[in-house]
């Protein structure tokens, strides 16, 4: 199984979009899939269920500031690094999407899995993808994809 696959069955059994891809990439982060779960559930549906910034993309957010930030509570020396990435994360998940709102990705319709299952592939796409660039492979067969 794929993480985009293990990210789509997630979503199928009730996980939003930002649960469900940051589940996909729980092996890359220092905290339980649980508590992954748990903060990601604001972010579905394009934040809230607003349908502003897709919950896909969210999710990945979350991960990435794990994967670089320094953890200093004193003074946070990767913060504009960050940015950085989030920045580029973004414009290739609009590249490859056409857009990073969840209102426009679903073309006006409320958030469903149905509307959102074939999303999960090309946002785990993009994101490796970034994450290669700045030199992070993803490994391709975690243990919780078997």
């Amino acid at each position: 199984m794929t993480r985009a696959e293990f990210a789509k069955q997630q979503h199928s059994k009730g996980a939003n979009c930002a649960q469900s891809i940051v589940l996909a990439y729980q092996d890359l982060v220092p905290i339980t899939p649980k508590h992954l779960f748990q903060i990601a559930e604001g972010f579905g549906g394009g934040m809230g269920q607003m349908q502003e910034t897709c919950g896909l993309l969210t999710g990945l957010y979350m991960v990435m500031g794990f994967l670089f930030s320094d953890g200093n509570l004193e003074k946070g020396q990767t913060k504009l690094q960050t940015y950085e990435k989030i920045r580029a994360l973004h414009a290739a998940f609009k590249q490859e999407l056409g857009a990073t709102h969840c209102l426009e990705l679903l073309n006006g319709e409320k958030p469903s899995f149905k509307k959102c299952e074939n999303k999960h592939a090309a946002a785990c796409k993009v994101f490796e993808e970034v994450l290669a660039q700045n030199g992070i492979a993803v490994p391709q067969a975690p243990d919780f994809l078997k």
